[in-house]
């Protein structure tokens, strides 16, 4: 059974993958994304393990336990989505002003 928390406190928390090596529930892509700074989508909770949902900028979204990953509260919060409604809002409001 498995619980996605889409408004998870983490959501959009800057995270940095370390996983650990020849962890047995990670695949090739985790390993290639390691190290490379991304944003906490949601949560899931899954045999009693949480996972966080990070996304990257190249709009990749990998999963990671949340004890693998280097969290920073303090950076700037947002996902790719946020950036797409940010930028989407700042097209309508240009437009509204030149119309």
């Amino acid at each position: 059974m498995s619980k996605h928390r889409h408004q998870t406190p983490l959501r959009g928390v800057k995270a940095t993958p370390h996983p650990k090596p020849n962890n047995p529930n990670y695949a090739a892509i985790n390993y290639a994304y390691a190290g490379r700074t991304g944003h906490v989508h949601e949560v899931v909770t899954i045999n009693g393990q949480e996972l966080a949902k990070v996304g990257f900028d190249d709009r990749k979204i990998v999963y990671y336990l949340v004890e693998d990953l280097e969290l920073d509260q303090a950076a700037k919060r947002g996902t790719f989505h946020d950036r797409d409604r940010e930028a989407q809002m700042k097209g309508k409001n240009d437009a509204d002003r030149s119309g």
